[in-house]
């Protein structure tokens, strides 16, 4: 068993003791990358940052996409509608790690390296 196995085990453990929903503790992004063969850490576990520039870019490329396919950018200048975009993907992202960074206080979970 691989430490990453090892860690990622443990990990499912704790975040079930403490009560937190399975789709919650293993997102389908983290499930879906483990059955692409990569190794992601549960977002409970990955420092502040790193979740930080992750979700952040991920919110604002499906909401600048899924804005432009249903009304485009309108009347606005493409920059202005990046910017906004950008801003509410930032605002979304900062949300979910808050949210993530809340529950590692809450339930008290142990750092990933500690595994």
């Amino acid at each position: 068993m691989s430490d990453y196995q090892r860690r990622f085990d443990a990990a499912e453990i704790e975040l079930d003791e403490a009560g937190i929903w399975p789709s919650n503790a293993v997102p389908p992004y983290v499930w879906f990358l483990r059955k692409l063969g990569y190794s992601p850490i549960p977002p409970h576990y990955k420092p502040f940052w790193q979740s930080l520039v992750g979700h952040t870019v991920w919110f604002t490329i499906l909401l600048g996409l899924t804005s432009l396919s249903t009304v485009g950018p309108d009347d606005r200048s493409v920059p202005e509608f990046m910017a906004r975009t950008g801003l509410i993907g930032v605002a979304l992202g900062l949300c979910m790690v808050l949210y993530f960074a809340h529950s590692r206080w809450k339930y008290a979970l142990s750092r990933w390296e500690d595994l």
